[in-house]
């Protein structure tokens, strides 16, 4: 492969994002949102090019004060605001043939105000990329009204699926979901070979820049030296931020490997500082969330179809966006480079401390497919003890889908039998997600992990 070749990655956003210039623009913009290095400018360019005659990306975290104030004092004569534009970017705007996008929004969010102007105008359509963290304080600090006239479009890491076809395989996942339909096991040598490209995801993860790095030579190294790069942005990120106590965030974020190693998985603050309070890192956690560097599921006291309506403050589990991620911030020692943790891992050897990526990778293939994360805990209050833990809860039509993540070969399903007992009113089937083929036991299917990507 050619290495100064741009490789530009498929993902499934750009059909939503047809849907959405075909529907509802002009009339409303479209906010593509997610955390840093997830794709979302080249995304948003490489719709500029193919179904537009021209785009003008505006980067705020380059722009000058000039480029700036076009959207505070230049609202008043859009004709000179546009003709500005298409100056200093060295492009023609052609009315109703052009776009233009609004890249780090979060950083001036002045511009995103200014859309409700420029939308009443019609002549272009417009794209913002960015993420939420921080962006409604600053508007409440600054007086700022965001307009209505805004969708939403959520981008993570690629999911397994992307993956595939990055890597030359749009084969695998057709079949993983007729056989999600008919509950057929794959037949031993299929099932490893679909282990084998999941784990391969799970090591390179879903940062378009690690699977680039990665799909050049199959260089776990290069995937490697990616991630870290982006791993230190988010920390940098997070110390030059002024939103929110930046230490609570970056203790919070450092912590999460170690969180998720333990046996429940629950975050426990007072891990972090034994002085820690969640009325202190409740904005952080937050930042996090809204930043989409962070995957947080809350605790479901009384299961329901609305799962949002008994959700226990107190608490949370914190998965890393990406598994990838997760890897190098568990083994930040340096010693990555001789690809040891990437054999344990690819070939289920490493034992120590497995589940939190299994249990990771779960989180971020339920969380690409449009799921909340919730997960219910019960804790007899006098013997003071957990009687029953699901990892996942996921709405299933009117029905509860209770899914358990098993990391070892010998497992119960002891919690999983119990909560549809208790809540048998509300509970359909259960599922567990497993190292083995698919099989069915009664009212339980198993699935392989992999499987959690069409859940």
């Amino acid at each position: 492969m050619d290495t100064s070749e741009k490789l530009v990655l498929k993902r499934k956003a750009y059909q939503k994002m047809l849907f959405w210039k075909e529907n509802h623009a002009p009339e409303y913009a479209l906010f593509i949102k997610g955390a840093r290095r997830t794709g979302k400018t080249t995304l948003a360019e490489e719709f500029g090019k193919h179904e537009y005659e021209s785009y003008i990306t505006v980067n705020f975290q380059q722009a000058n004060d000039r480029v700036k104030n076009l959207f505070v004092d230049g609202l008043m004569d859009l004709d000179k605001l546009f003709s500005s534009l298409e100056l200093i970017y060295k492009t023609k705007l052609h009315v109703r043939k052009s776009l233009i996008i609004l890249d780090e929004i979060q950083l001036y969010p002045q511009a995103r105000q200014a859309l409700k102007t420029l939308l009443e105008d019609k002549r272009f359509d417009y794209i913002e990329t960015g993420s939420l963290a921080g962006i409604v304080k600053k508007t409440r600090k600054q007086n700022i009204l965001i307009p209505s006239e805004e969708e939403e479009l959520e981008i993570f890491p690629l999911d397994f699926e992307e993956f595939l076809w990055a890597i030359g395989d749009e084969m695998t996942m057709p079949e993983i979901r007729a056989h999600k339909n008919t509950c057929k096991p794959f037949g031993q040598a299929v099932h490893a070979q679909i282990m084998s490209s999941f784990r391969t995801y799970m090591c390179v993860g879903g940062m378009p820049q690690s699977v680039i790095a990665y799909m050049r030579n199959k260089d776990y190294s290069a995937a490697d030296f990616a991630k870290r790069s982006i791993i230190n942005l988010y920390r940098n990120d997070m110390k030059e931020q002024n939103d929110v106590n930046a230490d609570y965030v970056g203790n919070l974020f450092e912590n999460i490997p170690s969180e998720l190693s333990k046996h429940d998985k629950e975050f426990v603050l007072t891990h972090v500082n034994t002085d820690a309070r969640l009325s202190r890192y409740n904005e952080s956690i937050g930042w996090l969330e809204d930043a989409m560097i962070a995957n947080v599921a809350r605790n479901v006291n009384e299961p329901s179809a609305a799962l949002s309506l008994s959700m226990d403050a107190m608490r949370f589990k914190m998965y890393l966006g990406d598994t990838g991620l997760l890897i190098n911030l568990a083994f930040d020692d340096g010693s990555y480079f001789d690809n040891e943790y990437y054999r344990s891992i690819l070939f289920d050897k490493l034992h120590v401390n497995e589940g939190m990526f299994i249990e990771n990778i779960v989180a971020q293939c339920l969380r690409a497919g449009g799921h909340k994360l919730r997960y219910h805990t019960a804790v007899d209050k006098v013997a003071k003890k957990t009687v029953r833990e699901v990892d996942f809860l996921l709405r299933d039509g009117k029905k509860i889908l209770p899914v358990e993540v098993k990391s070892s070969d010998h497992f119960t399903t002891k919690s999983l039998v119990n909560f549809r007992t208790v809540y048998s009113d509300k509970v359909g089937r259960g599922i567990v997600l497993h190292d083995g083929d698919v099989k069915k036991d009664g009212e339980i299917t198993y699935f392989p992990y992999y499987m959690a990507s069409v859940l």
